[in-house]
């Protein structure tokens, strides 16, 4: 773009200086019109005015489609770090509430103080935390194979 730019301002003085040098005149014909007394440069003139035209006009549809492409690549990085977001406190969400389950599943209760659990379950029979089965965690892909070569497991899972 700049170097388009640059190119058009030596172009327009080139001219500048061409149409100084050349004062003469001579008659155009284009087609079915003629003038009469036109000066030299003018030709030149429009010639480099309509190749500058088209030079800003690309300048102008370049600088449209490069805002354009940033434009929706900003708003692609906006929605995916908002979705990011999400999805982080999601998880911190899930993580609480995955240790507030183990944390059951062992039979912790985190409301009453330790020292205070056998008295409170005994003063009150119907407030006594559940007793759940100790939490175990699933055996490996490894584990299942081996027990299963070694014996100790049966063949359907």
């Amino acid at each position: 773009m700049i170097l388009f730019l640059l190119l058009l301002i030596v172009a327009g003085a080139i001219v500048a200086l061409y149409a100084g040098q050349n004062t003469a005149t001579h008659d155009v014909t284009l087609w079915q019109w003629h003038w009469s007394a036109v000066p030299d440069w003018v030709p030149v003139v429009l010639t480099a005015a309509v190749i500058a035209g088209l030079f800003l006009l690309y300048m102008l549809y370049s600088g449209v489609v490069h805002g354009v492409r940033v434009g929706s690549m900003r708003r692609r990085v906006t929605t995916r770090d908002s979705a990011l977001d999400d999805l982080s406190h999601e998880n911190q969400r899930l993580r609480e509430e995955n240790a507030r389950l183990r944390s059951e599943l062992s039979g912790m209760d985190r409301g009453v103080p330790a020292a205070d659990r056998g008295t409170v379950a005994e003063s009150t029979a119907g407030d006594r935390p559940r007793i759940a089965p100790l939490y175990r965690a699933r055996r490996t892909f490894g584990e299942r194979v081996r027990a299963f070569f070694g014996g100790r497991e049966p063949a359907g899972y």
